[in-house]
């Protein structure tokens, strides 16, 4: 039977993968050209008893390149042709396989097409031949490489061929940027494009904007046109048109409008073939899924972050944070009432709130959008959350899921049991506090009680896993205390607006801004009593002001007195310092001197105005604004807006002092790994203590569990000596590399480059396609006659196509002058997961079989390394 795209179907016949995006595009209501299916079921009989051996093979290819159609389905096909104006109008003859064009399996290329057909006789023979394609070596070794069943069920498409002006490739979703929508176009025929011949216009739309962001137009000489006598031949483009994009804006924007809507009609990324023909019309005449894995995007911030880690830190720092931001979040889940099986699916989320981006910490704000979901209203606490963290570009990739009746009711019980504990934890939030701060007041001073330099690796071990579990791990009051502020926060905030404040923010910035007892100020007010104490004695002021190599000293020695008061400042808030939170900085109980430099400022100048005047000024006018937008209110509303206000004012002094002593508990672990680092030093493990700060804190552990228990210096673990310095000496260089960078607040993951990277003098640089980086053997093709001993070695090609995919599988990677990310060739290299470059000038000029580099398929990037000498 033939079926037409207009047939209505009696019965499910197999037209395979191909004719079956052609039904959905048509269903989705794009301009599809005319075209009818020759079902598998037309072949099936050819292919029954063949076995599947390679024998058996070849007489499948056989039996189907022998294929005549019956009689009666040519004059059914005729019929059809002449409805759509043959012969005038020349017809295309595809394969449509019953697993090809798959989620998973493109088959990009591998089976024949034959375009610009003329008469019947060369229809005919097409139809065999495209049935025989997929038995074809090339079609056999993709399923081979894919763990496909080798028994291929063929059916084939004929269709009205819309001759083209330009044809092109759109991915709805660039597989290297997901942000982007991607079309690449050439004049004429796309068989130009797909088989790697010509060289493309590129475009590519950012997707949540519909903006052209960036694009590439090509020197466009050749082109495939029709030939008169049937088939395709190479053509000259005229000279006004190899320069000029062969895509008109009105046509980009179409594009993208149509590659939006088969994205969400067909429910993923799809690679969709196109012409437009003389007219200017946009005919899609191919979608299937992309079939390479699309990444997740991730956005990476530091807004807020960087106030507490600024600038580059350290593998311990960064490996210690991101341990417990990890274990309070466990905690919160916990106190929420979630079940234990569902705080354990979120551990991929929990491990990973942060990251490290060329050194510095930022907040993975893709994974606290996901643990934000968890709590009810995630729009109203993502929009609270991301004020908190003062991020300045909502990211709105990750929504809130939207639910159906029926599943709505079934998490009603759960989320009114964690809406319960939430607010049963914030009303009791005050004696909370007050018993956590208790809590850790005994464990304070059980710790400094042990001086550490008495103790041996194992009891400093033992000391961080008493810190793990009875403090960091009983962490859940601060966290449920930020919760509080956030939204609290942004109760106060909506009302203010709600009220008509032209700038509700800053209005409550102001108002919150004022508040003179809050524990961030303690030290400060200290520090000026402690200079007030100073001030009056000269001697003991001039000797501050000089600040010798041992003032703190000559301090203890000559003014005791003072010198119990400064020690008591720092017991209290020695920690408290720039950058407090990196466990490499050295504070005022690492270092003294750093104390007395803080007093000196104090010291140098007139006494300063008193602590807090501007305030008050900023807090009445405040509340001035504040009773103006409440006057003529009813009482009630003001009395709720009050009472917000005291509460955020409440839980905001609360979070203040529970900061402080999170600040005291870094100083802890902080104590601890300089420790841990003079045993490493004293072992000859490392060549400073402060190397510590360049381990993580699991290499740490490992390293001190295996040194003897005395740890006296010289002794050391066996056959281990000097690793860890080589480790630390290769990190301190790379540390050292990104604090002479510059990066942004914001890195979004993987990010398109809005510009070529021009390379520098010399240096071989192209597109990267398909990451991974591998260093080989390189061996350079550019004829079928070449060596094709690719087996671990790294391709490098003038160009590509699908006939290739035989020899990618046993190949390190692949280097190819010049060809599209689009292209057939690349497809299958995505799916088979072998880093790829393109687009590499002077390629196969520059380099020869048998000379070794080192390639990045992330950057593009081509390193050409040194030879080794014959031995």
């Amino acid at each position: 039977m033939i079926l037409s795209s207009t047939t209505r179907l009696t019965r499910p016949w197999s037209v395979g993968g191909k004719a079956q995006g052609l039904l959905r595009l048509q269903a989705a209501g794009v301009r599809v050209p005319d075209f009818a299916v020759l079902p598998a079921e037309e072949f099936d009989w050819l292919l029954t008893a063949l076995p599947l051996d390679a024998e058996g093979l070849r007489q499948r290819r056989q039996q189907l390149g022998n294929y005549q159609l019956p009689v009666e389905l040519r004059g059914q096909l005729k019929a059809a042709l002449h409805r759509w104006g043959y012969p005038g109008q020349p017809m295309v003859v595809r394969s449509s396989v019953a697993d090809e064009d798959g989620r998973h399996d493109a088959f990009a290329g591998l089976m024949d097409s034959y375009l610009n057909l003329t008469n019947l006789g060369s229809i005919w023979w097409a139809i065999a031949c495209c049935a025989a394609s997929a038995y074809s070596d090339r079609a056999l070794a993709y399923r081979r490489q894919k763990g496909l069943p080798l028994a291929a069920r063929p059916a084939v498409i004929v269709q009205r061929q819309v001759t083209p002006v330009a044809s092109g490739v759109m991915f709805t979703s660039f597989p290297e940027y997901p942000q982007e929508l991607a079309v690449h176009a050439v004049w004429g025929f796309g068989e130009g494009l797909v088989s790697g011949q010509l060289q493309p216009d590129e475009f590519y739309f950012a997707k949540a904007s519909g903006r052209l962001h960036r694009q590439t137009i090509a020197a466009k000489e050749q082109q495939l046109s029709a030939r008169p006598a049937g088939g395709l031949e190479t053509t000259a483009v005229p000279a006004e048109r190899q320069d000029a994009p062969c895509l008109s804006e009105a046509q980009l924007q179409e594009l993208f409008a149509t590659g939006q809507r088969l994205e969400q009609a067909f429910g993923g990324p799809q690679d969709v073939e196109f012409v437009v023909d003389a007219a200017g019309t946009l005919w899609i005449v191919q979608a299937r899924p992309v079939t390479q894995a699309i990444p997740e995007v991730v956005v990476y911030d530091n807004s807020n972050i960087q106030e507490s880690y600024c600038g580059v830190t350290t593998p311990l720092t960064f490996s210690f944070a991101r341990r417990a931001y990890a274990t309070v979040y466990r905690q919160t889940m916990h106190a929420l009432g979630l079940p234990a099986a569902q705080i354990r699916a979120q551990e991929s989320v929990v491990t990973n709130l942060l990251g490290l981006v060329q050194g510095r910490i930022y907040y993975n704000i893709n994974n606290w959008y996901r643990g934000l979901q968890l709590l009810p209203s995630f729009r109203q606490n993502k929009d609270d959350m991301e004020r908190m963290m003062g991020l300045e570009e909502p990211v709105d990739f990750v929504q809130t899921r939207k639910k159906s009746l029926p599943a709505k009711l079934r998490l009603l019980p759960r989320l009114l049991l964690n809406l319960t504990r939430l607010l049963t934890a914030f009303a009791r939030l005050d004696k909370a506090v007050r018993a956590f701060h208790a809590r850790f007041a005994r464990h304070y001073a059980q710790f400094y009680a042990r001086p550490l330099s008495g103790l041996s690796p194992a009891e400093l071990l033992a000391e961080k896993r008493c810190l793990d579990a009875e403090l960091l791990g009983q962490w859940s009051t601060p966290i449920v205390n930020d919760f509080y502020v956030m939204m609290t926060n942004g109760r106060a905030l909506r009302q203010l607006r709600a009220l008509g404040a032209p700038e509700p923010e800053e209005l409550l910035r102001r108002y919150l801004a004022a508040d003179q007892d809050l524990a961030s100020t303690q030290p400060t007010r200290r520090l000026l009593a402690l200079a007030a104490a100073a001030r009056p004695q000269e001697p003991l002021r001039q000797l501050i002001v000089a600040f010798p190599d041992d003032l703190p000293a000559q301090i203890e020695a000559r003014y005791p007195d003072f010198a119990r008061e400064v020690a008591q400042f720092i017991d209290a808030f020695g920690d408290r310092t720039v950058g407090e939170l990196k466990l490499e900085t050295a504070t005022m109980r690492t270092r003294p001197q750093i104390f007395y430099q803080y007093l000196r400022n104090y010291l140098l100048g007139p006494a300063p105005a008193t602590f807090g005047s501007a305030g008050h000024e900023v807090l009445r006018g405040a509340e001035a604004e504040i009773a103006g937008l409440l006057r003529g209110r009813g009482p009630l509303r003001r009395r709720r807006l009050r009472r917000q206000l005291g509460q955020l004012q409440q839980a905001i002094a609360h979070r203040e002092s529970l900061r402080l002593e999170r600040t005291r508990l870094f100083g802890m672990y902080r104590g601890l790994y300089r420790a841990l680092g003079e045993r490493l030093m004293a072992a000859g493990q490392l060549a400073a203590a402060e190397d510590v700060f360049y381990l993580t804190e699991d290499e740490i552990e490992t390293a001190a569990e295996a040194l003897p228990a005395a740890n006296a210096p010289g002794l050391s673990a066996p056959g281990s000596v000097g690793t860890l310095a080589a480790l630390v000496a290769e990190r301190q260089r790379e540390f050292a590399g990104y604090a002479r960078q510059h990066v942004p607040s914001r890195v979004t993951v993987p990010s398109p480059p809005l510009a070529a990277a021009a390379p520098a003098d010399g240096a071989l640089r192209g597109t990267g396609c398909y990451p991974g980086q591998v260093s080989g053997e390189v061996i350079v093709v550019t004829s079928p006659d070449d060596d094709l001993a690719v087996a671990g070695k790294i391709v490098c090609a003038l160009r590509t196509d699908p006939g290739w995919a035989a020899l990618f599988p046993v190949c390190r990677g692949v280097i190819i002058e010049k060809g599209s990310s689009l292209s057939h060739s690349v497809i299958l290299l995505r799916e088979l997961g072998i880093p790829t470059i393109i687009n590499v000038p002077d390629l196969t000029r520059r380099l020869r079989s048998g000379q070794p580099v080192r390639m990045d398929g992330r950057s593009g990037e081509i390193e050409e390394l040194p030879e080794l000498a014959p031995v």
